[in-house]
């Protein structure tokens, strides 16, 4: 799978979004390079869009793990379904729901691409159904530090582009890579 190649699959509106939007194939493959030397019992990517991270890691991990999508947009979800059936693929579920309200808990591995940054700037935007202003952001930043400060611990927390901030109280940074095309990091909950 190339990043051309998944963009051949999205409807128009979806594809001018790609680069802004979903994971590149290149770090799916390189989070995939780093997971298969961990114990994982199940990776959730938190705002999953269009479910490119999760179908392509599910196909990498190939049932070594179960792989889930949570997204709050329902037109994302069923692209996600749409895709997954025509590709095939099982040991993946997406969910609509907004993880800021209900937290998926339970998961040794959690994937974000920068999730709130909507939030704070229109450019590249899905859609404009979403509220955007700084007290916003910052609210939905901590409601989210909140809900990862409840994980267990020696959960893992993979960022892509970061999370919303610089800094994830209870958590150790344990990796972090300089991409060209972004930042890769690693938490674990102390």
């Amino acid at each position: 799978m190339t990043d051309e190649i998944w963009d051949s699959l999205l409807p128009v509106a979806y594809k001018a979004l790609s680069p802004y939007q979903w994971t590149p194939i290149e770090i799916t493959r390189f989070t995939w390079e780093y997971l298969k030397t961990e114990s994982v019992s199940s990776v959730m990517d938190l705002g999953s869009g269009v479910g490119k991270f999760c179908l392509n890691l599910v196909q990498y991990a190939n049932g070594s793990f179960p792989v889930y999508g949570v997204e709050d947009r329902k037109e994302l979800v069923e692209l996600s379904l749409e895709l997954k059936q025509k590709m095939g693929l099982t040991g993946v579920q997406f969910t609509n729901s907004d993880f800021l309200v209900n937290f998926p808990f339970g998961h040794s591995h959690y994937y974000v691409f920068n999730p709130l940054y909507e939030m704070m700037k229109g450019e590249h935007s899905i859609d404009f159904k979403k509220e955007r202003s700084a007290m916003v952001f910052i609210k939905n930043l901590q409601i989210f530090k909140n809900h990862l400060n409840h994980c267990k611990k020696g959960t893992k927390v993979i960022t892509y582009h970061g999370f919303g901030g610089t800094a994830l109280p209870g958590y150790k940074k344990i990796l972090k890579k300089e991409w060209e095309i972004g930042e890769w990091m690693v938490w674990e909950k102390e």
